[in-house]
């Protein structure tokens, strides 16, 4: 994606449940314009769905897996293998809770003497966060938030923190030389230049930006964790097991519906919500009732299908 401008791509791998009937296995790939791939749960065969997309297995930087029921980690083995088989040598990076990095690097026995690279196991505990790779001032975090399942789980959100561009005219017409202290200037605001406050209003064609996507991974409603970590941001991915109808099995089950997902995204400010983990009780015209059950609430909203892709420019 790089030489493009500023692109981020949601691509739905798999957009089901547990049970895989029609839909996949849920997984999803994020990926930008600085070359980051970010891979969100590794549904079964996520590396068929990964090559048939054209994106191989081996450019992944990091999989982060919500929790370790088995659709989300079924495709863990077989990615791990087929990296290997391509000769990868750059270590991977994978971010969930202990039970799941437990179950990857002892029962996939996921070590670098056998597979020829090395896997980093990040326990995604607390309020923390990893840096991706950033490029020209841009820059991008995953961090993590506990959700409401059945076990232990948790959500994960990307944040793109974008610099502002400097207008050589504005620099020109305060006399002023480009120098290091612009970078003062863009990380503080404003600083003291040749003896003068310069305010990055003051040159900048556009201020700092940011752009942002949450994914809930498998949770219930009410969820406080969740309703405070999503709040804002530009795409929500949640999980809409299960229709209305259903409310109380859902809730059971440690799921969602559509309805609960929709009332989430608008009390939080949510921009674009994006419905996916579909049961695979729903096909065809009965999928879609769930995104209508949804639109009641929120408009902006989109059901996921395998396959498909959101490119959307920060």
């Amino acid at each position: 994606m790089r030489g493009r401008g500023r692109r981020v791509e949601i691509l739905v791998l798999g957009s089901g449940g547990a049970v895989p009937r029609v839909r996949r296995q849920p997984s999803i790939l994020v990926r930008d314009w600085m070359g980051n791939h970010v891979l969100l749960d590794a549904g079964e065969g996520v590396q068929m769905w990964l090559m048939k997309a054209g994106v191989s297995p081996s450019r992944l930087d990091i999989v982060a897996v919500t929790h370790p029921h088995g659709d989300h980690v079924n495709g863990l083995a077989g990615l791990l293998m087929t990296m290997s088989l391509e000769g990868r040598r750059r270590p991977l990076t994978i971010v969930s809770t202990r039970e799941t990095l437990e179950f990857v690097l002892e029962t996939l026995e996921a070590t670098e003497a056998r597979l020829g690279f090395k896997v980093e196991a990040l326990e995604a505990r607390g309020r923390s966060y990893t840096r991706l790779k950033s490029s020209g001032g841009d820059s991008v975090v995953l961090s993590w938030y506990p959700t409401c399942h059945s076990i232990e789980s948790v959500g994960f959100r990307l944040d793109w923190r974008l610099r502002p561009r400097i207008d050589p005219g504005r620099l020109a017409a305060l006399g002023l030389k480009p120098g290091p202290w612009i970078a003062r200037v863009v990380e503080e605001g404003e600083a003291l230049v040749e003896g003068r406050r310069v305010r990055l209003k003051d040159l900048a064609s556009t201020l700092p930006m940011s752009f942002s996507i949450a994914y809930t991974g498998d949770t219930m409603h009410p969820c406080p964790t969740i309703e405070e970590a999503v709040r804002g941001v530009d795409v929500l991915i949640h999980e809409a097991t299960l229709g209305g109808e259903y409310v109380d099995e859902a809730r059971a089950r440690g799921h969602s519906t559509p309805l609960q997902a929709a009332g989430l995204a608008l009390k939080s400010g949510v921009r674009l919500l994006v419905l996916y983990h579909v049961s695979g009780r729903y096909e065809g015209f009965e999928a879609r009732k769930l995104l209508f059950e949804a639109r009641r609430v929120f408009p902006k909203t989109l059901l996921a299908w395998d396959g498909m892709r959101l490119l959307l420019s920060p």
